[in-house]
């Protein structure tokens, strides 16, 4: 299976994607494995592409798939479905503390 890791912060490792041009072409070479710190491609849509999807922090790396529990975090969304806008919920703070990210410093 390939792997996207989603980084919200900088990965010392070799050919990470730094933009969304860099993330967008790998992607499109289908690359097994993919580091980048854009957010842009965060997506469902990338599991059809045969990817499984991770979201880094730091020391933190959590798997992101449909059907997560999302109930003990305390967020309203117990059921993660494969139609919801992960990209707005990550804007929106939802996995903030699975991944220990507090954005309010």
């Amino acid at each position: 299976m390939k792997k996207i890791y989603f980084c919200l912060h900088y990965v010392d490792v070799p050919d990470i994607c730094l933009t969304y041009e860099e993330t967008d072409r790998d992607l499109n070479k289908r690359k097994e494995c993919i580091y980048t710190t854009s957010m842009a491609h965060f997506s469902f849509d990338l599991i059809e592409q045969g990817y499984d999807m991770y979201l880094c922090y730091q020391d933190k790396k959590v798997k992101i798939e449909p059907h997560m529990d999302l109930s003990g975090i305390g967020e309203p969304c117990k059921d993660l479905r494969f139609g919801h806008n992960i990209f707005k919920m990550f804007r929106a703070g939802i996995f903030n503390s699975l991944i220990g990210y507090n954005n309010d410093v």
